[in-house]
């Protein structure tokens, strides 16, 4: 589970972008940043935090005024760095594409405090699966625009003949289906659990051709210093995190049982877990997911072992929770 959504951010970078795109196409960019609620002042300090909600009000605003319902994938093609923020300079001074989607992955929050990105494998794709933990807080042209991006940029600093297998949204198919397929040159699917792009395993041992290690390590110093001041206090949640992992196996995970090793009462594990935005039952989800993940990667362990280490009765019910968890079979999951 994510944050209150009233206090959901996306990094100033993310507004800046479309602000350039309106003033470069004719409009007055500033006024329509205006009306949604931010002070364009604001958007020249890259460290700047946007609330979730007014980010999302100027895409509306903006949608209005150009009359164009395909804005987000139009702002995406501007593949230019002075709106790149600097999880995106981090990024391309990573040294191959896996090491930049893995800390791209760890770094995701500073971006959108609404989402998290996961990053996976299988024996023949890879994966980068954009998972909004806050639904209500999802914007179709938002998404348009990461996912055009990402794409676009992808093939400027990576490697011109990315291509993507296949690329999936969220949202239902819109009238503009075409703009898709203009942009991604490849099969477009929609309604889909999370927006995710889709692409060739082979692909993540490219090197990156533009990167600096000293630039890499001075930002990624700086995120690590920004995170800290970004990210929820979540003390009780790591204790539970850690009992639960202990009972698994034992098929014994009680809420009741937790509480009392950690001297307080059902009720008041309950309330503080709330506090920290956190349920009982998201926990098990997210402690099974961990563990399968790291046992898979083991490799010690066959599959009906690896269910009953993590207190599944059966393999089946493990294999469907995996597929769910990550979008394929814990049988044709790939070492990252």
């Amino acid at each position: 589970m994510g944050q209150a959504s009233d206090t959901l951010s996306v990094s100033a970078s993310s507004a800046q972008s479309l602000l350039v795109y309106l003033t470069q196409h004719g409009f007055d960019g500033a006024k329509v940043a205006r009306k949604a609620g931010i002070k364009v002042n604001t958007l020249d300090n890259p460290d700047s935090r946007i609330p979730v909600q007014v980010f999302n009000r100027f895409w509306e605003e903006a949608l209005s005024v150009t009359h164009d319902p395909a804005l987000g994938l139009h702002v995406g093609e501007m593949t230019g760095t002075t709106e790149m923020g600097i999880v995106g300079h981090i990024f391309f001074n990573c040294e191959t594409l896996k090491q930049a989607l893995d800390q791209y992955a760890a770094f995701f929050s500073l971006v959108n405090t609404s989402m998290r990105v996961d990053f996976y494998t299988d024996d023949d794709f890879a994966y980068v699966s954009y998972v909004c933990e806050a639904p209500e807080s999802y914007s179709r042209a938002a998404m348009d625009r990461l996912m055009a991006i990402s794409l676009m940029r992808g093939r400027m600093y990576v490697h011109p003949q990315l291509k993507m297998h296949h690329v999936g949204f969220a949202h239902p198919e819109p009238e503009y289906a075409s703009e898709y397929q203009r942009i991604f040159h490849c099969p477009v699917r929609f309604s889909q659990p999370h927006c995710t792009i889709v692409f060739r395993k082979h692909f993540l041992n490219y090197k990156l051709p533009k990167r600096n290690p000293y630039l890499h390590q001075v930002l990624t110093r700086h995120v690590e210093a920004i995170l800290n001041r970004i990210r929820p206090r979540k003390a009780i949640t790591s204790k539970v995190k850690q009992l639960i992992a202990g009972q698994l196996a034992k098929n014994n995970v009680d809420a009741e049982h937790i509480a009392a090793e950690l001297h307080m009462s059902r009720h008041t594990l309950y309330r503080k877990l709330k506090l920290e935005d956190q349920s009982f039952q998201a926990l098990i989800e997210e402690v099974r997911q961990e563990k399968a993940i790291q046992y898979l990667e083991e490799g010690k362990h066959s599959l009906s072992e690896i269910a009953f280490l993590l207190g599944f009765s059966e393999l089946s019910a493990f294999s469907r929770a995996f597929k769910r968890w990550t979008g394929v079979p814990p049988a044709k999951w790939g070492t990252k």
